[in-house]
Order: C-alpha cells, then sequence, then structure tokens
C-alpha cells in the first residue's frame, strides 16, 4: 500500500514571479510531499496556469533541496503486539511470527492475520543414540547421561534407537499427530523413530526432511501454520487470546505494557528461547 501524501513543513511560504511580472506568495499548505516528490494539492491545482506550475514546483524543489523545506517528522515506531511462545526451550527462538493489518478500518474492528512458521535442524548426527540425545526423547528417564525431553516440533521415540549403529539416509515427508516415522540406513534397519511433539494435533503444516552427508546425517523438522487444514480466521486487538488453533500450536499474542495497537504488515523472528524459557518478541506499528 503506497504511502499517503504528507505536508510540508518550512518556515516561509513560497514567492515567485510569474510571467506577467506579478508576485505571487503560495503557503505550503498548497503543497505536499509524495514520497520524496513534491506536488501542488488538488485543491491548489486551479490557483496556477501551466507557467506559474512549473515555476513554484521549481522554486519548491529547490528549497527543498537545500533544507528548507521538508515532510513533517515520522514518529518511531511503538510496540503494537507481544508474541510468546507456548513452550520453552532453545528451539522457541526458531519461531518466525508475520502478521497483516486490514486497511483503511477502525484499529479495533480491523482484522488482523496471524502467520507462524518454525524450522528447526539438528546436524551432524552419527547415530539413532546421538540423534535422540540432540533431539530429545519423548518420554525420558531422568537418568543422567540419558537423553532429555524434547522440546522442539519432533522427538525421538524412548527405546527406538540401538537397532542400527549407521547414520540415517535421506528421507522426507508429512507428520501426522501421534504418528511416528522410521529413520532407516542404508541396510533397512531402523536408525531412529521421530514422532511429532505430544501437542501436535495438526495433519498437514509439520513436515521432516533428512539429508545424508558422509557418516553423519541432518534431521530438519518444519512446521507451517499456512499449510494446515481448516479455518484460519483473522483476529482483532479484541480477540488476541482467540488466535486460529494453527497458530496457537506454536505462539500466543497479547498486548504489550504500552497497550495493543494495529500492528504494520511485519515479520518478528522470536529469541530469548532457553531451558524451562519461552522466546518471544514484538511487532511493531
Amino acid at each position: 500500500m503506497a504511502a499517503a501524501p504528507v505536508d510540508v513543513i518550512g518556515s516561509t511560504p513560497i514567492g515567485f514571479t510569474n510571467s506577467d511580472g506579478a508576485q505571487k506568495v503560495v503557503p505550503l499548505s498548497a503543497l505536499q510531499f509524495n514520497g520524496s516528490d513534491l506536488q501542488i494539492r488538488s485543491s491548489w491545482s486551479g490557483d496556477f496556469d501551466a507557467g506559474e506550475t512549473t515555476t513554484l514546483l521549481a522554486v519548491a524543489k529547490a528549497r527543498a533541496a537545500a533544507g528548507e523545506l521538508n515532510p513533517p517528522p515520522v514518529p518511531p515506531p511503538v510496540p503494537a503486539l507481544s508474541v510468546t511462545a507456548t513452550r520453552t526451550g532453545a528451539e522457541t527462538n526458531n519461531i518466525v511470527v508475520s502478521v497483516a493489518s486490514e486497511a483503511d478500518t477502525a484499529p479495533l474492528e480491523a482484522e488482523i492475520t496471524v502467520t507462524v512458521a518454525e524450522t528447526d535442524s539438528y546436524r551432524g548426527l552419527a547415530t539413532g543414540a546421538a540423534a535422540a540425545l540432540a533431539i530429545g526423547v519423548d518420554a525420558p528417564t531422568g537418568a543422567a547421561g540419558d537423553p532429555v525431553a524434547g522440546t522442539g516440533l519432533v522427538v525421538v521415540k524412548k527405546g527406538s534407537t540401538g537397532a542400527s549403529a549407521k547414520p540415517a539416509v535421506a528421507s522426507t515427508g508429512v507428520l501426522k499427530k501421534s504418528t511416528g516415522v522410521d529413520l532407516k540406513d542404508a541396510d533397512g534397519k531402523v536408525v531412529l523413530t521421530l514422532l511429532p511433539r505430544a501437542d501436535y494435533q495438526g495433519a498437514e503444516g509439520l513436515s521432516y526432511t533428512v539429508t545424508a552427508s558422509g557418516a553423519t546425517f541432518t534431521v530438519t523438522a518444519t512446521y507451517d501454520s499456512t499449510k494446515e487444514t481448516g479455518t484460519q480466521a483473522p483476529v482483532t486487538l479484541q480477540t488476541l487470546g482467540s488466535l486460529p488453533a494453527q497458530v496457537g500450536y506454536l505462539v500466543k499474542a497479547s498486548a504489550p505494557p504500552s497497550g495493543a495497537v494495529l500492528p504494520s504488515d511485519s515479520t518478528v523472528q522470536l529469541s530469548g528461547g532457553a531451558p524451562g524459557l519461552a522466546a518471544s518478541g514484538l511487532l511493531y506499528t
């Protein structure tokens, strides 16, 4: 959406002599900045003939180039919405939230479309056991040295490793609710079973990719709320607590301390996530 024209700010009106030798003085309110271009406002255009228009704009642009005419100062962006991951862990730093606000509507009634995505990658894995330590498992034992609970999009099924001591071969697919997929080695033996995190309720938005590199492999899990099935209705500033389930799977939205206002169309990557801490971020006006 193009920016609206703005006023011209300066200390004195513009004076010039027209082709008849008459002196004309024009208030700055007759002009506007449209981006970086100086223009005569439509309500004033009938007051000048073609020659006067050319002269007026030439004088005005010369004054603007000299720094005497400027658009009004633009206020800095202010926090509009706060978004926080619904879980804790370092992987929550991989969450990216995007918003698009309805234009030309009263702020409290304007619809805000929220989408969310996350990509978690676990690199340099040599075996299923190494993957379990890096990714985490669905049912940790709590014993020292054993894999901890996974906090990313996917987890390794407890007890699914050990049949193979080789790396997994390349594969890709979509993960379904409560359904695991066996990652296998070049001999067809199971390296590990990969599961969606227990709170995943979707069907199409969560996918995985395994890439092989020599004696190691990488597991990448990706969630994209726009790929999930079902209605993903916009919200308003008054219904921030009712994000669609496909978005609420990863984040919740609330008003920042200064109060919620309509955000500009923008994207933020969450930060601050760590064991026991949820990543968060701010969207601005």
